[in-house]
């Protein structure tokens, strides 16, 4: 009777260390990836006015030029019957995207200059969401063909985190 009761105390007391074991565990998976509630694909809805999350399992841990690399390209893929669309305007080409030193640089062709300052905004912001997901970049610096992007008053942009966009000014759903 009391070996019968010890094996019960006993196999509670595992089962009780095992579920404080699993209750502390975060949420990311031990082969570095993220769980889909924490990383995304960031869009932005029909009329570009808000960009959209879409949870999408990613590996944070993955090397970063070849995370930047897919992530831009998942970024452009859209199903036409969805109800949100890519950020990243059809006249425009990212020609290039290199990573180092904490700084993910993003080469837009020519066609850049002329998109709508809303959709610039919406652009780099889901840019700069998505990519600063990986670890190993920060910021996102953004060039067209090659040179500095330059604000409205004649200021070069530089490196951009996702401080650099105010919530009440970039609209999220």
């Amino acid at each position: 009777m009391i070996k019968k009761r010890t094996i019960s105390v006993c196999t509670l007391f595992v089962l009780a260390c095992v579920l404080l074991l699993c209750a502390g565990c975060s949420k990311e998976e031990q082969d570095g990836t993220e769980s889909k509630d924490g990383t995304g694909i960031y869009y932005t809805n029909k009329s570009c006015t808000k960009l959209i999350k879409k949870d999408k399992k990613i590996n944070t841990d993955m090397n970063s030029q070849l995370g930047a690399e897919e992530l831009l390209a998942q970024m452009e893929k859209v199903e036409k019957s969805s109800e949100y669309k890519t950020a990243i305007p059809d006249n425009i080409v990212i020609s290039n995207v290199t990573v180092s030193n904490n700084i993910a640089y993003v080469d837009f062709s020519i066609g850049y200059k002329k998109i709508e300052p809303n959709e610039d905004v919406i652009c780099k912001a889901a840019i700069v969401y998505t990519l600063t997901q990986l670890k190993g970049v920060g910021y996102v610096e953004f060039t067209v063909s090659g040179r500095p992007i330059i604000d409205t008053d004649g200021k070069l942009i530089g490196a951009l985190n996702r401080d650099s966009f105010l919530f009440g000014e970039l609209p999220m759903e």
